[in-house]
């Protein structure tokens, strides 16, 4: 048995009564909010403070320096030479002082074995393992791509999981003692996560960029679709809203691939898509306001959603498409209302005599759009399956039109 554990058994227990009797001066550790740590109100409760000191989280630098200076000054008052607690202090200080600058120089790692390299030398773990979650195993995996298994509590090894936005990232696998400092533990982690998301952003950018590079150009079609009173379906669903989103989207895709569409970015409920041609976008939405009118929602709801089409020639960068082709688009969106589709004169015109049985357009005349430097002529799309009545579209100002 070692002398740690003697001093443990000759402390007497402080029960709740005798340690509110305590002055604040019993003990080393006094947080913002008035709880009291690390009693010192005796030698053995001196000697477990000293022990116990790297495993206490503090608020601050300052607290802990205020901490371990009211320590030492009680090991002093009661003839302890804390000759172990000092080292430890000093090698916690140069352990923190590897952590520290592992926060800026992980960030730009940009392989896996480079990362388990550094963090072996920071924390002094040759073995150290950094794993990798998989979501088409469902498991962690190894520099090699092989699943790995995690230790389990009364293993020798420890392990720290690492996650992003509740979902699993890493783990890491390591020695019990490497990141028993609780400063040392959060300066690494942060380091790692950092390291972490930097790699997996330009991953995404990259991949962002590859996709984006393959999207049509020249005169396209674009499609904008948002779910009509989104939050006050998230006020009636409450958590199964998800679940209906889930569905919206994949009507909405099912509508896009089958036109020959290519979907460019979806941000809650709303989703961008773009066609080559301007009919296989009128195909789409009129498949989108059918599947959506037949489905049977939950709770007998009415789902309806906002379409705008608009035809032009954007940009395309890395990033994705932009002009005022775009914005156009969008805004002929945000005019419509839940079962419409709406569309502007250069889809019109790039229709004629492709268009769809039974299908014809309403003029709804000039309109003034948000941002955007003169009114454009918009058209609602008419079909005898599909509502034809809707208030005036959401714009800053109108003239009549008529039905062509």
């Amino acid at each position: 048995m070692d002398l740690r554990s003697l001093d443990h058994q000759a402390m007497a227990p402080l029960d709740g009564k005798t340690r509110a009797r305590l002055a604040d001066s019993a003990f080393a550790y006094i947080d913002s909010h008035g709880i009291r740590r690390l009693p010192i109100n005796d030698e053995a409760h001196v000697r477990n403070a000293l022990a116990r000191f790297n495993q206490t989280r503090f608020e601050n630098e300052g607290a802990r320096d205020r901490a371990r200076a009211r320590l030492l000054k009680a090991a002093k008052k009661y003839g302890i030479v804390p000759v172990g607690f000092m080292t430890g202090q000093l090698q916690s200080q140069s352990r923190q002082a590897a952590a520290g600058k592992a926060v800026i120089e992980l960030g730009g790692l940009g392989t896996p074995d480079q990362l388990q390299d550094r963090l072996r030398t920071v924390l002094g773990d040759p073995t150290l393992s950094v794993l990798y979650w998989s979501d088409s195993v469902a498991a962690y995996l190894d520099g090699k791509g092989q699943a790995a298994m995690l230790p389990s509590d009364g293993d020798d090894r420890a392990v720290t999981l690492l996650g992003r936005g509740g979902h699993p990232m890493a783990a890491l696998v390591h020695d019990r003692s490497a990141l028993r400092d609780p400063d040392v533990a959060g300066s690494v982690t942060a380091a790692v996560r950092l390291a972490l998301e930097n790699a997996w952003m330009h991953t995404e950018i990259q991949a962002r960029a590859t996709e984006a590079r393959t999207l049509p150009t020249g005169f396209v079609t674009f499609l904008f679709t948002d779910i009509e009173d989104s939050t006050g379906l998230v006020r009636q669903l409450g958590d199964r809203y998800d679940g209906l989103l889930a569905d919206v989207r994949r009507l909405l895709r099912a509508a896009i691939r089958a036109a020959d569409g290519r979907e460019v970015e979806t941000r809650a409920d709303e989703m961008f898509a773009v066609f080559e041609h301007a009919p296989a976008g009128l195909e789409a939405a009129l498949a989108i306001q059918r599947a959506v009118r037949d489905r049977a929602w939950p709770d007998g709801l009415r789902i309806r959603v906002r379409i705008g089409l608009h035809a032009g020639q954007p940009t395309l960068t890395d990033t994705g498409y932009m002009g005022l082709p775009v914005h156009l688009a969008s805004r002929i969106c945000f005019a419509s209302h839940g079962g419409q589709i709406l569309l502007s004169r250069a889809v019109r015109d790039a229709v004629t005599g492709s268009e769809p049985e039974g299908v014809s357009f309403k003029d709804l005349g000039l309109h003034q759009f948000h941002g955007l430097p003169q009114p454009e002529e918009i058209f609602q799309v008419a079909a005898a399956d599909l509502p034809a009545s809707f208030p005036p579209p959401r714009t800053l100002a109108a003239s009549p039109g008529r039905m062509v």
